[in-house]
């Protein structure tokens, strides 16, 4: 089997949950490498970035989610931050580390770790965009 096929396979495999940390932990490994590799890839790098969460606001905004609406409400907030830093970062105004920090912290509530859990629950949003 080549590794083509065997990455089709196990995107097929994949729940939805799967591939959202999936595609979280490929944009924020891109967000970690691109200061090593330049501004245009910082520049591209954000911009992917953007992109996913604004993904995520238009699934969160859709009449067949079925997230608790607090949730929503949080994750809608955390991608309004993410847009209005992902600007100040791409002009260089702006470190990329709190951008990977919220990725790595939604990655940790897609994978369902205690961590995660318990911060949720004693925040009223997630850390991430208030401390910036």
């Amino acid at each position: 089997m080549s590794v083509a096929a065997y990455q089709q396979a196990n995107r097929n495999s994949e729940n939805p949950r799967q591939t959202e940390y999936r595609a979280f932990a490929i944009f924020t490994r891109a967000l970690e490498e691109a200061e090593a590799e330049g501004p245009m890839a910082v520049v591209k790098a954000v911009a992917d970035n953007q992109r996913l969460w604004v993904t995520l606001q238009m699934d969160l905004a859709s009449p067949g989610n079925e997230l608790p609406k607090e949730l929503k409400a949080q994750l809608l907030s955390i991608a309004i931050w993410v847009n209005k830093y992902s600007t100040d970062a791409m002009k260089g105004e702006a470190s990329l580390e709190p951008l990977v920090t919220v990725n790595k912290q939604i990655m940790e509530g897609l994978r369902g770790t205690p961590a995660a859990k318990a911060d949720l629950s004693s925040q009223e949003k997630p850390a991430g965009p208030t401390s910036v």
